[in-house]
């Protein structure tokens, strides 16, 4: 009943505004008219997700026809606009898959998107938990509040799904529109396609495992091996196994370079590395020089190892919450690797502690040998960090291998210069001593370590940059001698210079002040060489992407 069937002098107000309320507005009849009137319609919204919830051992999985989408990228705008997505963000996109031969070619759209994996790489390496994945859906959520932009998940996940917004200072993903689904409606890139080559649909999960064992998602994507994905890519039309990707001129550019961490990386390694060649040198250092190089061994590591963890702070979209990077010590190596190193600045700071109150012998040994390992540890966990992501640039030997000599070469060099500056300072029969016996070995360490590192990265660009090397490791050799050249030949200039300033000293066996010139100018431009390299350790990876790039 409404209004105009009712003789309205005999209304009261309140009679008014219950008819009011009966009468329904203009959405709801025009809801009603679409329901009865074009029935048809409603496989539109209902046909693409599951009308059932996932039963033990499923999870919801986007499903794909590469033979409907068209590459309109409806999905990529309805994503952006539903979910109120910034400037340049974009949770899904799609990109271009060459197949066929010259004679026959074809070109393939890929949409792309969050894969909700059964073995979810993000979650697992997150230092603070920010990843959840619902036990009933299998949906892989992003916790926004608990993020401290730190970007780990972006490296491990093989499909680099997570995305930064540097406004909010978090990463942000595709949670399949899981209020959508939960409401009975279709995620937003589901509902957009006008060819419903998107849609959700029940995986299961023992089928997914099968599947990630049998090959990458699409041609030239990712191992599925590393963490399951979910969505299904169908076709009618088989596409070859070494299809290559439109965009692959895009998966060989440069990296991110992160500076921060690429300075983390060296300080962090030259704090261990001299605090474990200055308590090597004990043993063969006079008593004299043990006495003076001891302070001067604590307070290099010392500053080196505060200004690397204010350096990795610095890294951060939200510095004031790095103290939750501890929360993942269960299942992240960056939360171990932060641990160890915030635990070798405290052993460090002890060390020194002890120094200054002259707290006895038992005490400042215990100190020094405790801080050395947790700094091993803590090398080896920076190693883990890269090397569980999977990318053969960061493969674990590899990464061990240039992390330990780039740790003796920083060590042995910055005590070389403390060496050399406190036989200057003791003179005499005692500091001649002390350059022979101690000064020498260290710059022959220092310049055959550095030779021993060159040598093994040329050769490294000599085997890999040819047709027939692994095609990740080939893309990152390409991109050092292609659009990192610059960079490759300062790095190398650098190291030579350290080699040859050092190998000088120790051959030449200089005293006094050129000594110590020679061996600050050396150790100068070993830093200098060692930041290039971990420049180059981060734009030189060049994983396999999809198509779209990630």
């Amino acid at each position: 009943m409404t209004v105009d069937t009712l003789d309205v002098d005999l209304l009261t107000p309140i009679d008014r505004y219950l008819a009011g309320q009966a009468d329904m507005t203009v959405v709801e009849r025009f809801a009603q008219r679409h329901a009865a009137t074009l029935p048809d319609q409603a496989r539109y919204y209902r046909d693409v997700v599951p009308v059932e919830r996932p039963s033990p051992g499923q999870q919801y999985g986007f499903e794909v026809d590469l033979d409907a989408c068209t590459g309109c990228k409806a999905c990529v705008t309805a994503c952006h606009n539903l979910n109120g997505l910034g400037s340049g963000e974009s949770w899904r996109s799609v990109g271009l898959m060459h197949a066929g031969s010259e004679a026959a070619p074809r070109q393939q759209s890929v949409t792309t998107g969050c894969h909700h994996c059964v073995d979810p790489a993000c979650m697992k390496g997150c230092p603070v938990n920010a990843y959840e994945k619902d036990p009933v859906t299998g949906i892989v959520v992003h916790l926004d509040d608990q993020c401290i932009g730190c970007r780990y998940c972006v490296l491990t996940c093989p499909y680099e799904v997570p995305r930064y917004n540097a406004d909010l200072g978090i990463v942000r993903k595709c949670d399949l529109c899981a209020g959508r689904l939960a409401a009975g409606e279709a995620p937003a890139c589901v509902q957009s396609c006008p060819n419903a080559a998107i849609r959700v649909s029940l995986v299961d999960v023992a089928s997914a495992v099968s599947a990630a064992a049998a090959g990458p998602l699409v041609p030239g994507a990712p191992a599925s091996t590393i963490t399951v994905p979910t969505t299904l890519y169908r076709s009618a039309r088989a596409l070859p196994e070494a299809a290559p990707s439109a965009s692959s001129t895009r998966s060989i550019a440069p990296g991110q370079s992160h500076p921060p961490l690429a300075v983390m990386l060296v300080l962090t390694q030259l704090a261990v590395g001299v605090a474990l060649v200055g308590l090597a040198g004990r043993a063969l250092a006079p008593p004299v020089l043990v006495d003076a190089l001891r302070p001067a061994t604590a307070a290099v590591a010392l500053a080196a190892g505060i200004v690397a963890l204010a350096a990795s702070v610095c890294h951060l979209g939200r510095p004031l919450y790095a103290f939750r990077a501890l929360l993942g010590l269960r299942c992240s190596w960056l939360s171990r690797e932060i641990a160890a190193f915030v635990a070798f600045a405290v052993l460090t700071a002890g060390h020194g502690w002890a120094l200054l109150v002259d707290a006895g012998r038992p005490v400042e040994p215990v100190l020094a040998t405790s801080a050395v390992l947790v700094g091993v540890v803590g090398v080896g966990c920076s190693a883990l960090v890269y090397a569980v992501t999977r990318r053969a640039w960061w493969a674990l030997p590899r990464t061990v291998t240039k992390f330990a000599l780039s740790s003796l070469a920083l060590g042995s060099a910055a005590m070389l210069v403390a060496t050399l500056a406190s036989a200057a300072v003791i003179g005499g029969a005692d500091g001649a001593r002390t350059q022979a016996v101690l000064g020498r070995p260290l710059a022959l360490v220092v310049a055959g370590v550095i030779t021993v590192k060159l040598a093994a990265e040329a050769f490294f660009l000599l085997r890999h940059r040819r047709a027939g090397a692994p095609a990740e490791l080939r893309r990152s050799a390409l991109l050092l001698v292609g659009p990192l050249r610059a960079g490759t030949r300062r790095r190398f200039a650098a190291g030579v210079a350290a080699a040859v300033l050092t190998s000088a000293l120790g051959v030449a066996g200089a005293s006094g002040t050129v000594a110590l010139v020679l061996a600050g100018a050396g150790f100068v431009a070993l830093v200098g060489g060692e930041l290039l390299e971990r420049w180059q350790f981060f734009t030189a990876a060049a994983p396999a992407r999809m198509p779209d790039g990630r």
